[in-house]
């Protein structure tokens, strides 16, 4: 059955948009209002049953019209050939469209039949007894004739009546490309997603052989060192000398846990004590900044199926990232519980909040992309929340970030019995 040019126009606009809109399930029901062959395609290709109404028709179509479109050999639109070789038919289509115009909308339905017989079979009796009933409660203050000039009523549709002649625009090869784009598209991502850790794989570990070796060798000279060293000052200098090449071959530890991760030696966890460990292992780099970390859990112990040293160097990385936000003077608070957004699977929540300055648009976009970091250069090498990442993953969970004016949470939720 053919679509008005309007209808085809509205779906062409809805498919093409980047973005959901709140406006195009409203435009979409008022369509409906005013094109038949869009009403009966969604009452009946959808499968209601029982009593529907246009609202709820104009919603469900809104939701499932480019998938549907994308895999449909025929779309939803007649073959233009249909009605270009019989202009009888297209004759008859606007006859219908006029006489349709005519009745109130609980009317399309039970004569939908003449609509459909005339580019198709005769329909099954069966089929005819499953289809719903319309109801349009909101439409009533519609005014549908276009004469009626009531004042405070607004007229719909307009005087016009649907246009069915045949158009250029095929609804389902439309939505055949926008599906193939974006399949190119999620191909193209996971593809540069698998370069970037092919790449990343192969610099770890030329870092690793060539780069951890003196780290070691400079690490154990010093503490030798120091062990006999009575001056304070010296003594300082090579534990700050110790400290930095622990970070460094933390760094590169990131790196290689990012490439190739390895897999969880799982086990009964409480996060909990989770928590308070890295708590009890972050208090050396908060010393002397005024920043204070702060453990609030249900008082109840939670439980998951986890690696427990993974997930301390998880909570460890977003602990660092929130003190490494607030530079100095304020407070990161630690929390577990089991998530009340979820039922199915459970999921256990971690968070971690900071009060530090939040989020810039650039870091909420890019802050789980490899090698960003939203520090100054020489403060990582943008690699600890992508660690996180590949820790929530392995645990069938994920870590998400949100920002206000000021602060920023950093939630991690696993399965409970993962």
């Amino acid at each position: 059955m053919p679509l008005s040019r309007e209808s085809r126009e509205l779906i062409a606009a809805m498919l093409l948009a980047s973005e959901h809109d709140a406006m195009w399930p409203g435009r979409l029901e008022k369509q409906l209002r005013w094109d038949p062959s869009l009403l009966i395609f969604a009452a009946l290709f959808e499968g209601h049953a029982g009593q529907v109404t246009v609202k709820e028709l104009a919603l469900s179509l809104y939701e499932r019209l480019p998938d549907r479109l994308a895999r449909s050999a025929s779309g939803l639109d007649a073959p233009v050939s249909v009605l270009a070789q019989n202009p009888q038919t297209l004759a008859s289509y606007v006859k219908l469209g006029r006489r349709f115009a005519k009745l109130s909308i609980d009317r399309w339905l039970p004569i939908a039949e003449s609509w459909l017989g005339l580019t198709g079979p005769p329909l099954p009796a069966a089929w005819r007894a499953s289809w719903p009933t319309i109801a349009d409660p909101e439409g009533t203050a519609i005014e549908r004739d276009p004469a009626s000039s009531l004042p405070g009523v607004t007229v719909w549709p307009p005087p016009e009546p649907p246009d069915f002649r045949p158009g250029v625009l095929d609804l389902a090869v439309l939505a055949r490309r926008i599906d193939r784009v974006a399949d190119w598209e999620r191909r193209f991502g996971a593809a540069v997603e698998l370069a970037k850790r092919a790449a990343l794989q192969q610099f770890a570990y030329g870092l690793s052989h060539e780069i951890n070796n003196p780290l070691a060798n400079i690490s154990t000279r010093c503490q030798f060192l120091l062990r006999d060293e009575p001056d304070t000052a010296r003594r300082q200098s090579l534990q700050r000398i110790i400290d930095q090449s622990m970070r460094a071959h933390e760094m590169i530890a990131d790196l290689m846990f990012y490439a190739r991760p390895p897999q969880p030696q799982l086990g009964e966890v409480e996060l909990r004590e989770v928590l308070r460990s890295v708590i009890a292992q972050s208090q050396d780099s908060v010393r002397g900044r005024g920043l204070e970390l702060m453990l609030a859990a249900d008082a109840q112990p939670l439980v998951v199926l986890a690696d427990r040293s993974m997930l301390i160097e998880a909570v460890r990385a977003l602990v660092r990232n929130a003190i490494d936000a607030i530079g100095c003077d304020g407070r990161v608070l630690l929390s577990c519980r089991v998530d009340p957004r979820t039922e199915r699977p459970r999921q256990a929540l971690v968070t971690v909040c900071d009060s530090g300055p939040g989020l810039s648009d650039m870091a909420a976009a890019h802050a789980f992309d490899p090698y960003f970091s939203g520090r100054e250069a020489g403060r990582g090498l943008g690699v600890g929340l992508c660690r996180v990442v590949s820790i929530a993953a392995l645990h069938r969970g994920e870590v998400s970030l949100s920002s206000g004016p000021a602060g920023c949470t950093a939630s991690l939720r696993i399965p409970l019995g993962a």
